[in-house]
């Protein structure tokens, strides 16, 4: 069975509940306050069998004015449109303003409905028709048919019925293997059931016992139950209207303009980059109205430097729970009027500017061109992404469309698989070059250091641990650099530096041979080695980081000092079986205040431990070869 959404537009008192209730039977206008005005206020729903294969789901939407808000959040997820014009009125204020909405929702498939044939005559309709097709001869309604009828006595309501069926055989069949998705368009109660959404579905299909999360609050929920029409069903699937019954949640959570996703899909933000089709010029730093889904966002939009206004950035001020190349339409925030329609590019990034990718991908996004928009917002990101993360980033595409997009782009070589995670190729290049540079300069700066710590070339190039590990690995392998500990060298500088490391520690051991227990500075150590201030400071460094200097308390000591401490320690304790602090003083012929800290480096390096004032050798200690 095939199923298809079909969603009803035109202005107020034209007779679209009557048409859908001459067409169903179904009575749509189901508020008490729209039985008493004889107007729809709210959106209503009905079930339409079209032959033996084919089921549409009805979306009635208000044509007043004051419930624009309204017949939006029902106009988002529909198949196909039925523009509805009374005869005896022709086009009016909302035939225009929704036929522009639909337009700018990117709708492609509807008819005209002409409406109250009744009450004019042949010639006054064919002008009627005339009119209409003149207007509406630039949008996706040009080659549509136009059916005439009386929802007052049924005339032409079963050849409406049966050219909506030729319609509907044609519209593409929704993707159930797609991610699940539901905008909610209303929310109420059971006693007994608890709380229970409907909507239309947008793509997948979902079971009893399922569970999704709630945007934009990402909460879990789990389905309860669900109804189609009002029969309880196991399943339902795109292109269906839905009642589901929610666990998980409480009923004053949820409100239409949420939705319900697959867990591992969408995107939350209150920056949005968007690529616009204004109807009317518009300036930077508007407050406006966003339509998309069922729901209404308040914001600004901002023009980004040195662009023009086809690309802007939508600042909300609400979370935005969505997907990259979901549309919606824009009002000014008062007075009402129309500005023109969105598609969404990505979550806004920290800059003003509109940058070449980006730039890339709002063309992509604005052309629907799905692997190109794909890669450009791949290219973007400086971290390794799992193909859930692509997942997530490509919208609602199927997952077999998404896996099938990096398998291309891994064969064209624009997308590197790195430890079952993946980087844009141009990306992953940059990077290198970027640490390249980095590591560069700061040999030309400090020759005398080996080389750069790796965690200050990871926060220069702004990646996180993983990715830059998975990157390190990579760069190793491939030998760009050369990792020493934990400093990263260029590989010539690294061979230069071994070979003048290698004579700088030669040297010192032989200015250091006869140091004896000093605390070795770096005003001892210029006065040593005969080098100036800054040199003695970059060799000091290096001693320490060489093991030739040991760090005692506040004091530098030279290892071969501290390797003959230990075996006159070693040597006292053969006599004795305790040492105290000053004992150690008088053995090294010292202070007390180089006696302390040495006793206890003894005891971090578990050569001694501590009972009281003594000291007693440990298994190191005694273990010890002289």
């Amino acid at each position: 069975m095939k199923h298809v959404i079909i969603g009803t537009a035109g202005h107020v008192d034209h007779g679209k509940s009557a048409i859908i209730k001459a067409l169903t039977g179904i009575d749509t206008d189901r508020l008490k306050e729209e039985k008493l005005r004889g107007i729809s206020i709210d959106l209503g729903f009905a079930s339409l069998p079209l032959g033996d294969k084919i089921i549409a789901g009805v979306v009635d939407v208000p044509g007043h004015e004051r419930f624009l808000k309204n017949m939006l959040a029902g106009t988002g997820g529909i198949d196909l449109a039925m523009l509805v014009v009374a005869a005896d009125e022709g086009i009016m204020p909302q035939t225009k303003e929704h036929l522009a909405m639909l337009q700018l929702y990117g709708i492609k498939n509807g008819l005209i409905v002409i409406n109250k044939i009744d009450k004019v005559d042949e010639e006054w309709l064919e002008l009627i028709e005339s009119e209409i097709r003149e207007y509406v001869a630039d949008t996706f309604l040009k080659d549509a048919p136009c059916c005439k009828v009386s929802a007052v006595t049924g005339v032409g309501i079963v050849e409406l019925k049966s050219t909506l069926l030729s319609l509907a055989d044609k519209v593409p069949v929704r993707d159930s293997n797609a991610p699940f998705r539901l905008w909610i368009d209303r929310v109420f109660s059971i006693k007994g059931y608890g709380v229970v959404i409907t909507g239309s579905v947008l793509s997948g299909h979902a079971k009893v016992g399922d569970s999704f999360r709630l945007y934009p609050t990402e909460a879990i929920v789990r389905v309860r139950g669900l109804e189609w029409h009002g029969e309880k069903v196991e399943k339902i699937s795109a292109g269906q209207r839905a009642a589901i019954n929610l666990a998980g949640v409480e009923n004053e959570q949820v409100a239409r303009g949420m939705a319900i996703c697959a867990v591992e899909r969408g995107e939350v933000s209150t920056i949005w980059d968007i690529v616009a089709e204004w109807q009317q010029p518009v300036e930077s730093g508007l407050r406006v109205r966003l339509h998309l889904g069922t729901g209404e966002f308040l914001g600004r939009i901002y023009s980004f430097k040195d662009t023009d206004y086809h690309y802007m950035r939508l600042i909300l001020e609400q979370p935005l729970a969505a997907g990259a190349g979901d549309r919606g339409i824009i009002r000014l925030y008062s007075p009402q009027h129309l500005l023109g329609g969105v598609t969404l590019v990505a979550p806004g990034r920290n800059s003003r500017r509109l940058t070449a990718v980006r730039a890339a991908l709002a063309e992509a996004k604005g052309q629907a061109d799905e692997l190109s928009s794909l890669y450009h917002r791949l290219a973007e990101s400086r971290q390794v992404l799992t193909r859930e993360d692509i997942r997530r980033q490509s919208g609602f595409l199927p997952d077999k469309t998404v896996d099938q997009a990096v398998d291309k782009l891994i064969a064209a070589k624009r997308l590197y698989c790195l430890d079952k995670t993946y980087i844009a190729a141009e990306m992953f290049d940059w990077l290198t070059n970027m640490a390249t540079t980095i590591i560069g300069s700061f040999h030309k700066a400090q020759p005398d250091r080996s080389g750069l710590a790796k965690d200050i070339v990871r926060q220069k190039l702004g990646i996180n641990e993983k990715s830059f590990e998975i990157f390190l690995a990579q760069w190793l392998e491939k030998g760009v650099f050369v990792s020493n500990g934990g400093d990263l060298a260029l590989k010539v500088h690294a061979a230069q530096h071994g070979n003048w490391r290698q004579e700088l520690l030669a040297r010192a051991e032989s200015a250091l041979s006869d140091i004896g227990l000093t605390s070795i500075d770096m005003v001892l150590l210029a006065q040593k080695m005969a080098l100036t201030t800054e040199k003695a400071r970059s060799t000091h460094d290096l001693l320490v980081r060489a093991g030739t200097l040991i760090k005692v308390g506040d004091n530098f000591v030279y290892s071969k000092t501290m390797q003959y401490i230990v075996q006159v320690i070693h040597k006292h304790f053969q006599e004795k079986q305790t040492l105290t602090v000053a004992e150690l003083r008088d053995l090294l012929n010292t202070s007390r205040k180089m006696a302390l800290p040495i006793i206890e480096y003894m005891d971090m390096h578990k050569y001694t431990y501590r009972e009281g004032d003594l000291r007693r050798p440990s298994s190191r200690m005694l273990n010890l070869s002289e």
